[in-house]
C-alpha cells in the first residue's frame, strides 16, 4: 500500500522504518528533514509537506507529540485534512484529549472525510519487532482500511466503534504505567533504606506473581541508572493531565493520579523533562534521602 508517516520522532521513525521493510510505499513528512535522511536512504520518499503526504498515501499516520501539533499537520495551511482523496484515511496514532478526538472525528465525519483514532501501546522496541499494539477507533471499514498498514509494526489490534474510545483506553493504560513505576520506585527504595539490596528485592518480584517485562526492564536500569529516554517524563505528565481533564468529564475520581501526577510535575521542575519516565524515581530517591543501585 502506499502509506504516510508525518512526525519522525523515537515511534514514527521507527514505524516508517518497519512499513518500508514490508514492501509497503511510503512517504514521509517531518518538521526537520534532517530525522527523514535515514528513511530516504533506505527509499522513503520525503513530502515538503503534511498535505504533500496526504495526496500521495492511501492511510496516511500521524504520530505527533500533542493535541497542537496534530491540529497543526491536520488543520494547517499545507495540513491534511484538505488534501487527503476521498478514499484514503487519516490515521492518528497520537496520545491526544478524549475532547480533541471527538473534534477531529467530527470534523472529518462531517466533511465526508475518512479518520481513525489508533493511539498505541509499546515504544520503539516492540515497533521493531513487530509486537506494538494497536487501539483502533473509528467506522469499521476505515478501521479495515488501515489494518494492513499496521500489520507491518504489530501483531494486534483491538477495534473500537468510536475514536473517543480508543483515546480512553490509550490514557488508561498510560495511567497504570505511571502507577507502575512509580510503585516499583517505592517499593525498591523501601527495601534499600531497611539494608535490602534492591536487586535482591527485584529478583524476588520477578519469580513471583508480582513480576511484569516492565519491572524487569525499569527495575534493571534503575540499578544501572540509565535513564535514556523511551518515553519522555514530560510525554507522560501530559498523558496524566489528559486523563484527569477526561475523567472530569465522566465524574470519574482519579485517587492514585493525583499523586502520581505531582511527582512527575516535580521531576519536570528538577529538569529530568527529557529523561525517561522511570526517572520520577529520582523524585522520590532525594525525598528518601538514598539513592538506588546495585549494591545493598
Amino acid at each position: 500500500m502506499r502509506a504516510g508517516v508525518i512526525g519522525l520522532g523515537i515511534m514514527g521513525g521507527a514505524i516508517a522504518e518497519r512499513l518500508l521493510g514490508a514492501g509497503h510505499t511510503v512517504t514521509v513528512y517531518n518538521r526537520t528533514r534532517e530525522k527523514a535522511e535515514p528513511l530516504i536512504e533506505q527509499g522513503a520518499h520525503w513530502a515538503q509537506s503534511p498535505a504533500e503526504v496526504a495526496h500521495q498515501s492511501e492511510v496516511v499516520i500521524s504520530i505527533v507529540t500533542d493535541p497542537k501539533a496534530v491540529e497543526q499537520v491536520s488543520f494547517g495551511e499545507v495540513g491534511i485534512f484538505d488534501a487527503l482523496p476521498a478514499d484514503s484515511v487519516h490515521c492518528d496514532m497520537s496520545t491526544v484529549s478524549v475532547e480533541w478526538t471527538r473534534h477531529m472525528a467530527e470534523t472529518y465525519r462531517r466533511a465526508g472525510k475518512r479518520f481513525v483514532q489508533a493511539p498505541v501501546l509499546g515504544g520503539r522496541k516492540q515497533i521493531l519487532e513487530g509486537t506494538l499494539l494497536v487501539f483502533g477507533g473509528g467506522a469499521e471499514e476505515d478501521v479495515s482500511r488501515c489494518e494492513p498498514v499496521w500489520r507491518a509494526f504489530s501483531d494486534k489490534m483491538w477495534r473500537f466503534s468510536s475514536a473517543e474510545q480508543a483515546t480512553v483506553t490509550k490514557l488508561a493504560c498510560n495511567m497504570l504505567i505511571a502507577h507502575m513505576m512509580v510503585g516499583l520506585g517505592q517499593s525498591m527504595l523501601f527495601a534499600a533504606k531497611g539494608g535490602v539490596s534492591p536487586a535482591t528485592l527485584l529478583d524476588i518480584l520477578l519469580k513471583s506473581n508480582l513480576s511484569a517485562p516492565m519491572y524487569a526492564t525499569k527495575g534493571q536500569a534503575l540499578l544501572e541508572r540509565n535513564f535514556r529516554a523511551n518515553f519522555f517524563v514530560r510525554h507522560l505528565l501530559k498523558d496524566l493531565t489528559l486523563a484527569e481533564e477526561a475523567a472530569r468529564e465522566t465524574s470519574t475520581i482519579l485517587p492514585l493520579n493525583a499523586l502520581t501526577r505531582e511527582l512527575f510535575v516535580a521531576a519536570m521542575q528538577m529538569g529530568y523533562a527529557d529523561e525517561d519516565y522511570s526517572a520520577v524515581v529520582k523524585v522520590m530517591e532525594q525525598l528518601a534521602g538514598t539513592e538506588l543501585s546495585q549494591n545493598p
